[in-house]
């Protein structure tokens, strides 16, 4: 007999019925999923941001006259590139509005 009502079941024409969702249900989870990713994230931030800070403390002393020296040389390349990097962004927008007009190059 347990083999007729398996068959009968199988063999049963009618569409199964979606599972049961309780939204609420859905939604707390939710919730509580991101809730522990926010709060994960915001450790490994905290950790990264002390350890960081940790580090430029101990560090910076030492490093600092080293820094002001190769600065007051670099000016010159400082400058460079920054004209650099104005024509690059200005030639990148002429060029778009240049395209727009149908004039290729």
């Amino acid at each position: 007999m347990t083999n007729d009502a398996l068959k009968s079941m199988l063999t049963n024409d009618a569409p199964a019925a979606p599972p049961a969702r309780d939204i609420g249900f859905v939604v707390e989870v939710m919730k509580r999923v991101e809730l522990r990713r926010l709060y994960e994230g915001l450790a490994w931030l905290t950790l990264i941001f002390t350890t960081v800070t940790a580090l430029l403390f101990i560090t910076m002393p030492v490093i600092t006259p080293a820094l002001t020296g190769l600065g007051q040389a670099m000016w010159p390349l400082v400058i460079a590139i920054g004209i650099a990097g104005f024509s690059l962004v200005g030639f990148e927008q002429t060029r778009r509005v240049f395209n727009q007009l149908g004039w290729r190059f």
